[in-house]
């Protein structure tokens, strides 16, 4: 939170990996369990979870108060609810199934400002929450805010990926995702996203991502732990560094049914 630069794009300028999860329960019990199991981030969920903005806005504190990095995906790539999730402190923003160049473009600006001419059209209001009350050095916080919030595009559609390199062409792009589930359910593979056929697209969609120089996010299919962490090598290998284990309502179950398999 300003002034202190995003701890995401600390670790990645240093060239380290993060480890993040999304939270679609309305727990900031939850995120707090998250920060002290040591995960760099939370993804609290408007599009698939629980959570409305007074949720969202008392998880953000949560996690805040326990050093862990508040991101909120939001339930659509509209100007308002990306704009609304970045002022109540959010340090970055999940924007779901974006199809086309020209949406990227629209969501990257609805959460910068306008300085000097650059791109941009986030409103202006210096008694938000994410200033901390300081609206008075609004300079500052403008240009802290553009430096520090973070944009991930979500491709989960055809014709995402079809257009998908000239959404990586729009500048402004931290970080992307490929909705495997939502695109293998288009595609009439029902839920099979760590088959064949999505392993072979995300491959594509990787090395496009490198060639454009925008950072994707992994996320291991293993379920045995050995297999995980030799999984998450070798993406590390390759290079990736940020990488995602899931959601708090599937770890949970995961962990639910194991307990209950002793009994």
């Amino acid at each position: 939170m300003f002034p202190r630069p995003n701890p995401l794009r600390v670790k990645l300028d240093a060239d380290q990996s993060i480890v993040g999860l999304y939270v679609q329960t309305a727990s900031p019990d939850v995120v707090e369990i998250a920060a002290a199991a040591g995960y760099d981030y939370v993804i609290l969920d408007q599009e698939h979870g629980a959570l409305d903005f007074g949720d969202t806005l008392t998880m953000i504190r949560a996690a805040e108060a326990s050093g862990i990095c508040p991101i909120v995906r939001v339930a659509d790539h509209g100007a308002t609810g990306l704009r609304r999730a970045v002022e109540i402190g959010a340090m970055g923003v999940y924007v779901p199934d974006v199809r086309t160049a020209q949406q990227a473009r629209a969501a990257i600006d609805a959460v910068k400002f306008r300085i000097d001419g650059s791109a941009g059209t986030r409103g202006a209001c210096p008694t938000i929450r994410a200033t901390r009350a300081q609206g008075a050095d609004w300079r500052r916080f403008i240009e802290w805010s553009n430096a520090n919030v973070m944009v991930t595009i979500l491709v989960e559609s055809e014709e995402g990926l079809a257009n998908l390199d000239a959404i990586l062409a729009e500048p402004g792009i931290d970080t992307i995702v490929l909705g495997r589930f939502d695109l293998s359910h288009e595609m009439g593979l029902y839920g099979d996203r760590y088959g064949t056929t999505l392993n072979t697209i995300f491959e594509d969609f990787v090395a496009k991502a490198e060639a454009a120089g925008v950072p994707y996010v992994a996320r291991v299919g293993s379920l045995e732990p050995e297999a995980a962490r030799r999984e998450r090598a070798q993406w590390e290998a390759r290079g990736a560094r940020i990488f995602n284990a899931g959601s708090d309502r599937e770890l949970i179950a995961r962990v639910f049914r194991q307990v209950r398999s002793y009994w």
